[in-house]
């Protein structure tokens, strides 16, 4: 199960029907806390999320460490209109995180 969290509806609109398209299974959110209760719900079955760092109700930031504190598993996918870096992260949150600046083509989640 991929979570979108994106707070822009056509966006993430876009890349929900993408995904599907390519057979994924998505959840998509367009805040922070709606993303922390579909993670909640989902009961362990979130293997990716792609998470928007600007969203209306808390920090992109914030949303990407409870993810990675909740699961030892997910991997994150930091998408933004600035650059993310992962250094801040601790070290074996890195290595499941990525960034990706916006705007980007579909494709480039594959």
């Amino acid at each position: 199960l991929i979570l979108l969290v994106e707070d822009e509806a056509p966006l993430r609109g876009l890349l929900a029907r993408y995904l599907e398209r390519q057979g994924y299974a998505v959840t998509a959110c367009g805040d922070g806390r709606q993303a922390m209760d579909a993670f909640d719900s989902a009961a362990g079955t979130v293997d990716l999320a792609i998470v928007d760092l600007t969203l209306p109700d808390m920090s992109g930031e914030t949303v990407v460490q409870r993810l990675l504190d909740a699961s030892p598993s997910i991997r994150i996918i930091v998408s933004s209109g600035r650059p993310y870096s992962t250094e801040a992260l601790p070290e074996p949150a890195r290595a499941r995180t990525e960034a990706l600046l916006k705007p980007y083509p579909p494709q480039d989640l594959l």
